[in-house]
């Protein structure tokens, strides 16, 4: 089953136990509000069962594998065939199993460790160079995904939004290892959360000013992915960091949804389920991503915004030509 409008919830800091309680996916299923579950290695059964839990109450069900912290955790070049390795022998034990997910969702976000530094604003020395076969890597995972038989299985992206500000020279993406591009996604989903641009601003960003950059950023996905295009909400609660800020309360949700759909994307996805049931009445944050209406108008832009959005593509400019340099010259 699909969800309309594609509404979709991370689920990531919460168990798979929690998930499948009664109430929660009663709840999430009078919203039509689909699973995407995080799997790390270890034991199935819980995962298992949840994928019969989501079958029975007729909500969509993907499956957002991970790896250990000391592994990078999410998707990328540097780790991309471990990763690949490790989802081939997942989607295998799922279906072992009868628990087959309709849809693999890969985070594409550099190593957590790596991650944590840029965000503190302290990157490495020297940064290593990135496998140059990671891509493929990948790519060649989500073709055979695509192409298994009997039952495909659709792949998705999670991307960071600063890939939004790459023209032809790929600058943040091929700085962060995160091959978009080159990869036949199913969908992509932006990772535009609000809350996180204006606490990793650390003051320079408000409110108003991170606004129009949703809107913005759902533009620009649209115009690149077309039909696959997505964004990502958030966030309710905290997540795999540690330091992220979240909203201040629900109606900050509602307006980012109104945003999002003002700006043409129905495909939504939130984060997170743990945060949401962790901040009662937690109803009150489903029905405000499942029921907001679009917005009458997007947001103006603020001197802010629009300085933060040159900032962004003159950093991919650079990027993009420092790493031409480096090909060059290797």
């Amino acid at each position: 089953m699909t969800a309309p409008r594609g509404l979709r919830i991370w689920c990531e800091m919460v168990t798979h136990a929690e998930i499948a309680a009664p109430a929660v996916l009663r709840a999430l299923a009078e919203r039509k509000i689909g699973l995407i579950v995080a799997a790390q290695p270890g034991p199935r059964a819980d995962l298992v069962r949840l994928a019969q839990a989501a079958r029975d109450a007729g909500l969509s069900f993907a499956v957002w594998p991970m790896l250990a912290d000391a592994a990078g955790r999410w998707a990328s070049v540097d780790n991309a065939a471990r990763f690949a390795a490790y989802v081939r022998t997942l989607v295998d034990e799922l279906d072992a199993a009868c628990a087959l997910p309709e849809e693999i969702a890969l985070d594409l976000e550099p190593p957590i460790d790596r991650l944590r530094r840029l965000l503190g604003l302290d990157p490495p020395a020297r940064s290593a160079p990135h496998p140059e076969d990671g891509a493929a890597i990948l790519g060649a995972l989500v073709r055979d995904l695509g192409a298994r038989v009997p039952t495909s299985i659709r792949v998705s992206a999670a991307v960071i939004p600063l890939i939004l500000f790459d023209d032809e020279t790929l600058g943040f993406e091929r700085w962060l290892g995160t091959p978009v591009g080159s990869i036949g996604w199913d969908h992509a989903s932006v990772m535009v959360y609000t809350t996180l641009i204006e606490g990793y601003s650390r003051g320079l960003l408000t409110r108003n000013d991170v606004r129009p950059l949703l809107a913005s950023s759902c533009l620009l996905a649209a115009a690149r992915f077309g039909a696959r295009a997505g964004v990502s909400l958030g966030a309710v609660g905290k997540g795999a960091l540690g330091d992220e800020a979240t909203y201040r309360s629900a109606s900050e949700l509602a307006d980012d949804v109104a945003i999002a759909r003002a700006a043409g994307l129905e495909h939504l996805t939130l984060f997170d389920l743990g945060g949401v049931l962790r901040r009662p009445p937690w109803e009150a944050w489903l029905d405000a991503f499942a029921w907001t209406e679009p917005a009458p108008r997007l947001p103006e832009a603020t001197w802010k915004s629009r300085a933060t959005e040159k900032l962004g593509r003159g950093a991919s400019r650079l990027l993009g030509v420092a790493g031409s340099l480096r090909r060059t010259r290797g």
